[in-house]
């Protein structure tokens, strides 16, 4: 007998259904992830709120690698993602190596409870330049001249509505103040 849904209709099976986009995407790179040591990328994805912006800012985690023996018995996943007492290799740019280096216990013990367990005992940092961070797709807003401040609500005297015209106005700042990326 089919499962059916709360209205009465047959629920479809799987085979007709697509997985989630987010699914494949991590299928995909999960190869790459587990060569680097990272069995989950959640390290790499949430690295900013596992450290804070200002340390993630000139650091990046590049490397785990568990020590042999370490529960990696080829038996269940769940064995396998409790492995313990590996060491984090993160890729530090300038002289923050040395404020990384100070903060040492407080970063393990941060990523260890951001993990549940004891899953990193020490840190490996390795001085290079970092990869290039995407550049904010915002633009910087000027503040407008006085001539063009006038011209402005010259323009939007005419209208009646407060709500619309004050719209109109934070509309016109943003585009006339706006500074063009060369």
């Amino acid at each position: 007998m089919r499962a059916m849904t709360p209205y009465g209709r047959p629920v479809a099976t799987s085979r007709y259904r697509l997985p989630p986009i987010g699914a494949r995407v991590l299928a995909a790179a999960r190869s790459a992830f587990v060569k680097r040591g990272f069995q989950e990328a959640h390290v790499l994805a949430h690295w900013q709120e596992i450290v804070g912006a200002q340390l993630a800012e000139f650091s990046a985690p590049e490397k785990l690698v568990f020590p042999r023996g370490s529960g990696d018995d080829g038996g269940t996943p769940q064995k396998a993602a409790r492995r313990s007492g590996a060491t984090l290799t993160i890729r530090v740019d300038g002289p923050i190596a040395v404020e990384i280096r100070h903060l040492e216990p407080q970063i393990i013990e941060r990523i260890n409870s951001y993990y549940g367990y004891g899953a990193v005992a020490r840190l490996k940092l390795v001085q290079g330049p970092l990869p290039q961070k995407p550049r904010p797709r915002f633009r910087r807003i000027r503040a407008l001249k006085p001539e063009e401040r006038t011209l402005l609500t010259q323009d939007l005297e005419k209208i009646e509505e407060p709500a619309l015209r004050e719209a109109l106005e934070r509309l016109g700042e943003r585009v006339i103040g706006s500074e063009r990326r060369r």
